[in-house]
């Protein structure tokens, strides 16, 4: 059974909610912008099931995406990390304080799903931080984190706070 620390024999997942027993596979798409035309260009298009060799990122997707009213749009808190480069740093889009968004994002707790890391592999397309799986697979366990800004800080992540409040951040408010 894996413990509170990174297991080389484990990949992680998290969740806002417990919402599986046994994952299916879905369809998943990743995009990027591309340097020489600066058109979307497709990166991954395929069925799958995403996870990381990393506590921390598995940790730091058990974020709640919550709204917020500003200039009479919705626009919602959010968090951004790299898959591409390791970097323990989390970027926290919110507004007013990183403190306040932090509570926003991460106050209700989550889940963190564990895995066999012989049943992930990592393709083209995907950061160097991720893996997946194409068939049904149940977790080895599945850990509520009743507080994954205090196991953040615990492992080491760092924060950046984007104060989405700001007219010079609109850009980053995430609209729906």
């Amino acid at each position: 059974m894996p413990t509170t620390t990174e297991d080389q024999n484990y990949v992680y997942h998290g969740s806002p909610v417990r919402s599986f027993e046994v994952v299916t596979p879905k369809r998943n798409k990743r995009v990027q912008i591309s340097n020489k035309t600066g058109e979307h260009e497709v990166i991954f298009d395929d069925i799958s099931f995403h996870a990381t060799p990393y506590k921390w990122i598995g940790i730091a997707y058990t974020y709640h995406s919550k709204p917020y009213e500003i200039d009479g749009k919705q626009a919602h808190y959010n968090m951004g990390v790299s898959l591409y480069v390791h970097e323990k740093k989390l970027t926290i889009y919110g507004f007013e304080s990183l403190e306040k968004s932090l509570e926003k994002l991460y106050g209700d707790g989550g889940y963190l799903y564990v895995f066999d890391k012989k049943d992930f592999f990592h393709t083209k397309g995907l950061g160097n931080l991720e893996v997946i799986t194409k068939e049904a697979i149940k977790p080895v366990s599945i850990e509520r984190i009743t507080d994954p800004v205090k196991k953040l800080k615990e492992l080491g992540v760092e924060f950046e706070f984007i104060d989405l409040s700001k007219p010079e951040n609109e850009r980053d408010r995430n609209y729906y």
